[in-house]
């Protein structure tokens, strides 16, 4: 094959817009990226790729020719003009899984993943289009369903960036620039020009290596722009997490801005991708693929256990250890999620995937915050056009779905947030009126499900209807403050188990008299506070530790609180999980109830140490949001 810069844009651009894939792209918009792929020749029976072969990073657009694509078995696809080659592999970021070869002569365009992505990003039909042909081309070539493509999708870095961005202008002084990074405890700083659009990235490093050797010159210009990565590291919001860590390291950088357009929305560290790369690969998760039945994955759900005592011996805060748990449920549960998906398709006929849809996963794991006694707390977001049949059929598909992770041992939501209670399965405008309508006039209801609804994150789907909805509660809250401090309200009406004297306060009676619950009676208090302040302030963390460290950074909070907050919160994790995996190893059922007199005098101390700062985090932010110091 041979590859060559585009001579005659306006000429491939011509070709291009009458293919179906790129029909919903305007053509300015298209002629923007094409100007930025590669022309490909091939002759007649030249291989494009071979399968066992690494990924090109990028995908083929068939002009004129045609293509024949073989597992080397009995399945194959031809591709005539007005096709798209290695569609799969761009989905699964592996090696080709079929040889692809040109049966006659062929004239394509490469487009480098990274314009695909912004393609997706900046025209919402393209993606669309996009993924139903992933869809339909996997099972056609593979006899797989697109569940199993789903399965090897990368997290996209819209879904963990750091938002809102600190940014500084262009003319603005290097010394501006590093006491702005020291208030907000950040190590770089984006550079904008007076549009707000993207021209480059202030480090720490930059300051140290470059102006402050220069400063001996005595130079007249000492702005940001002069010292600054002129070229940083910018990625859509739609560029898996994994690809955007490869990217940085090949060109040596600390960080990654997260840009729509050219305008900054966030920013990821190569210390962040890593951390939650570790957080979401264990050797748990290579187990669960492998898991092809009910019993099999309930049998992996009690032995979480272990996996749990033994991240507690080799961990220094288990706060640490909930995000690497919750990895592990996830993977049950969406094995669990392809399963059931597969089976209801070969049921019904109906195929979940070729719906525009997210299943939202809320609570303590839209947090990344699961121990081992998660219960189920899901529900769907749906697009506009989606036919009210189809919703019944999700939720029929819910009822199923719901079955099996009880099964798995994941308890039925009390407070009947699931995908089988309608009103947790909406059209994404049904969801923004009942989130506003909460938030104008809650009600207890109201109050019970937004505290575990607005933690939420995409589990499966869609999930730019996740960014949408979350970005309407933010705007909503926004103007309507007085809805944060009902919710508090609440929690101050709840009862704190210790009294003033320092004692602990047990359950009176039923099975567990003496007894506290650590969530109910303690954790669920900081995570509400911080989740307060993080909606008050338009934040986009969802980890209750990962917020904490943004409203310090933010000055939002003190650093004498934060760090009191943390430890308060680490000691309730910590006495909580270390009952759990004791219960577990001899047997008991596992819940978040302690029996303070049976804990060593160290650790009920430091508990009523944590539950005294609670009721002072609570009575902190209350004073805040009523606007009092």
């Amino acid at each position: 094959m041979r590859y060559s810069e585009i001579s005659s844009v306006e000429e491939i651009v011509d070709a291009a817009v009458k293919l179906s894939f790129f029909a919903s792209v305007p053509r300015e918009r298209l002629k923007k990226a094409i100007m930025k792929c590669e022309s490909v020749t091939a002759d007649a029976s030249e291989a494009l790729f071979k399968k066992g072969e690494s990924y090109h990073k990028g995908l083929y657009i068939l002009l004129q020719g045609r293509v024949r694509m073989t597992d080397g078995g009995n399945r194959e696809v031809i591709i005539d003009d007005d096709g798209v080659i290695g569609i799969s592999t761009f989905i699964g970021k592996s090696t080709y899984r079929v040889t692809a070869y040109a049966e006659r002569a062929c004239s394509m365009l490469f487009m480098p993943e990274i314009l695909v992505y912004k393609l997706m990003e900046d025209v919402p039909e393209f993606r669309s289009a996009f993924h139903i042909l992933v869809a339909e081309r996997n099972a056609e070539l593979e006899g797989r369903s697109s569940w199993s493509v789903a399965s090897t999708t990368y997290k996209p870095l819209g879904s963990y960036m750091s938002s809102p961005i600190i940014s500084v202008n262009i003319s603005d002084s290097v010394l501006e620039a590093s006491k702005l990074m020291a208030e907000c405890n950040v190590g770089a700083i984006v550079v904008c020009d007076d549009g707000g659009e993207l021209r480059g990235l202030l480090t720490s490093k930059h300051v140290v290596q470059r102006f402050i050797p220069d400063m001996q010159n005595n130079p007249a210009d000492i702005s940001s722009g002069k010292y600054m990565e002129r070229n940083p590291v910018a990625l859509p919001a739609e560029f898996p997490l994994v690809e955007a860590l490869a990217q940085m390291q090949h060109t040596r950088a600390d960080y990654v801005v997260v840009v729509r357009g050219n305008f900054p929305v966030g920013i990821l560290s190569n210390n962040d991708i890593s951390r939650m790369l570790f957080h979401n690969i264990n050797v748990f998760v290579t187990y669960v693929e492998k898991l092809d039945t009910l019993e099999e994955l309930k049998k992996a759900y009690e032995d979480m256990y272990s996996v749990a005592s033994s991240l507690m011996e080799n961990s220094r805060v288990s706060y640490d250890i909930l995000p690497v748990l919750s990895s592990v449920h996830l993977n049950i549960q969406r094995k669990i999620y392809r399963m059931c998906g597969e089976e209801f398709h070969r049921e019904t006929g109906f195929d979940l995937t070729m719906v525009r849809h997210t299943l939202m996963i809320m609570g303590s794991g839209g947090r990344r915050e699961m121990a081992l006694d998660p219960d189920q707390d899901n529900g769907f977001i749906f697009d506009d056009n989606v036919t009210d049949e189809q919703i019944t059929m999700f939720i029929r598909f819910g009822a199923k779905y719901s079955d099996a992770l009880a099964y798995v041992g994941y308890e039925k939501c009390k407070g009947n947030v699931m995908v089988t209670n309608p009103e947790m399965s909406l059209r994404i405008s049904d969801w923004k009126h009942k989130i506003s309508k909460w938030v104008s006039n809650p009600g207890s209801l109201g109050i019970m499900w937004s505290s575990i609804i607005f933690d939420f994150d995409g589990f499966a789907g869609d999930e730019k209807l996740v960014w949408e909805l979350r970005n309407h509660i933010c705007s909503t809250i926004s103007q309507s403050p007085v809805f944060l401090i009902q919710m508090l309200e609440r929690d101050s009406g709840l009862r704190i188990p210790i009294s003033m004297f320092g004692k602990f306060i047990g359950e009176k009676d039923g099975k567990h008299k003496g007894e506290i619950n650590l969530k109910s009676s303690a954790s669920a208090f900081i995570v509400d506070v911080i989740r307060a302040f993080t909606l008050k302030h338009g934040l986009n963390d969802l980890n209750t530790v990962e917020r904490m460290k943004t409203l310090r950074r933010m000055n939002v909070i003190s650093e004498e609180l934060y760090l009191h907050t943390l430890e308060a919160y680490e000691t309730i994790v910590d006495i909580t999980l270390k009952s759990q995996v004791e219960k577990a190893a001899t047997g008991v059922p596992v819940n978040k109830y302690i029996n303070p007199d049976e804990l060593s005098l160290y650790n009920r101390e430091r508990l009523k140490k944590a539950l005294g700062h609670t009721q002072k985090l609570l009575n902190i932010g209350l004073r805040y949001f009523k606007g009092h110091p």
